[in-house]
């Protein structure tokens, strides 16, 4: 999932359209709620001949008048082209986290639970859609944690993969005496396989909690368990598309290394610790390309509030072992982190927001070689969210308390208002060129819902409390 730990995530509604579709799975609001709904669907943009250049105004983004219906999403335009259809038929399945148990719900066929502990509360699932891993924290102690598994169809065989025992013995191996328990950090299937990666943090009462930089494996078929990188030596790690390679970041170095441990390309960039003006220690995310052949980072000034200002440095690191490059600089607002994220995933674009003056924002896109960067949008409170998996739309947000909301842009320079309050939409992501998962705010519960850009498919998948609950998903063969 994008954004679990960070929540991200980090969706796409009409809600007027949905709440329509969706039957009886969700009450239509009364009063001015029902005005309030209906102010979150904006009136479409003309679409661009062409990308705007560098001296474009920057696109508006229009809003429905007193006196005419706003437009539903339905009119959004659909010229971009949707991705070639797959010569096996796949669907979609998510697996989500509902009062501590596991639900799977799979399109076109509902959800049905998958564990009943009442425990849960991290979830991943394998890139197969057979192989659900997921936290359990024990006793409801938030310094107890296990890593369990379970299948996606009968029988479900839920088994432990690393007990709190084994955890518990490692916290006493581990440099961090002090600390109340030891927890799953980051938690990455290795592509194709169920070989599961994960690395611990040491759990504390109070702030000062920091990842440990190691990484380790767990079969989830076969139970092997093998250790890689011991406490420090590793790093917040991604394995590489195909599967045969990580990389390991830590707070002042990047590093390279083949999953079984062999042609390490230690330190291949290096940087000074940023500051983050608190005890947390700020961890670049490198991307990698789709072919495994290279990686792209952003890396922020070692001061970000230094006067006058140090730009953040755009990087490209082969994976052959040759040095790292440096693409271009921008000049992004401080601790609004040019993460992940930001880079369009054909890796030829990034976005970022720059301070404005006035307690306003831009958001700029722009060529990851320096070029073509221009102002998409400005405004108070804004945050860019995502890339669509073609590269040819992305979500944005403003918090502004004089204009709020969530906003679909797109690389011809429109823009289109999703939801007029993003307090109630909460971890979007996209599951493909079209459609997106989200979690919308029902009074006082959350729902788990997906929606098309073209204003169909407004589906309930679940009713969920909690306003951050852990899910992930998977588009796999049928």
């Amino acid at each position: 999932m994008k954004r679990l730990y960070s929540f991200l995530l980090p969706f796409m509604l009409v809600f007027s359209l949905f709440l329509a579709g969706c039957g009886g799975n969700t009450e239509m609001p009364a009063g001015n709620e029902v005005d309030a709904l209906a102010t979150m669907v904006a009136a479409t943009v003309e679409a661009a001949l062409d990308a705007p250049p560098a001296d474009a105004p920057v696109p508006t983004l229009a809003a429905p008048t007193a006196d005419a219906p706003a437009p539903t999403l339905a009119s959004v335009p659909t010229e971009i082209p949707a991705s070639p259809a797959p010569a096996v038929a796949q669907v979609l399945r998510v697996v989500y986290v509902k009062d501590g148990n596991l639900y799977l719900w799979t399109e076109g066929g509902g959800s049905v639970a998958l564990t009943n502990t009442g425990d849960a509360v991290r979830v991943r699932i394998s890139d197969d859609a057979q192989v659900v891993a997921f936290v359990r924290q024990l006793d409801d102690n938030f310094f107890t944690q296990e890593l369990w598994a379970v299948n996606t169809s009968l029988p479900y065989d839920e088994h432990l993969l690393v007990s709190f025992a084994e955890m518990d013995t490692l916290l006493a191996a581990s440099p961090f005496p002090s600390a109340d328990g030891l927890g799953f950090n980051v938690l990455e299937w290795r592509p194709g396989t169920h070989q599961l990666g994960y690395g611990t943090v040491p759990l504390y009462e109070g702030p000062g909690s920091m990842p440990s930089e190691d990484v380790r494996f767990v079969d989830a078929d076969t139970l092997a368990k093998s250790t890689l990188f011991d406490f420090g030596a590793g790093g917040r790690f991604r394995f590489s598309p195909d599967g045969n390679q990580l990389v390991l970041s830590t707070p002042d170095h990047i590093s390279l290394v083949n999953v079984d441990g062999s042609n390490l390309r230690a330190e291949i960039l290096t940087y000074p610790q940023v500051g983050t003006y608190s005890e947390y220690q700020y961890h670049p995310s490198p991307v990698w390309a789709a072919d495994s052949a290279s990686l792209r980072v952003a890396i922020p000034p070692e001061d970000p509030l230094a006067e006058p200002a140090s730009p953040t440095v755009l990087w490209y690191i082969p994976t052959d072992g040759s040095p790292a490059r440096q693409l271009s600089s921008i000049f992004a607002s401080p601790f609004i982190w040019v993460d992940e994220y930001a880079f369009s995933p054909d890796l030829f674009q990034v976005a970022y927001v720059k301070d404005a003056g006035g307690n306003q924002q831009e958001l700029h896109i722009a060529g990851v070689n320096g070029t073509s960067d221009y102002v998409f949008a400005v405004g108070a409170g804004l945050f860019f969210e995502q890339w669509s998996p073609n590269s040819a739309r992305f979500l944005y947000s403003m918090t502004g308390m004089a204009e709020q909301g969530i906003f679909l842009g797109d690389g011809l320079g429109n823009s289109y208002t999703i939801s007029s309050n993003p307090s109630t939409v909460g971890q979007m992501n996209w599951v493909d060129n079209s459609r997106f998962l989200y979690l919308y705010q029902n009074g006082a519960n959350w729902e788990l819902r997906i929606s098309d850009v073209d204003g169909t498919n407004h589906a309930f998948l679940d009713t969920i409390s909690e306003q951050y609950a852990a899910y992930d998903f998977v588009v796999a063969d049928q």
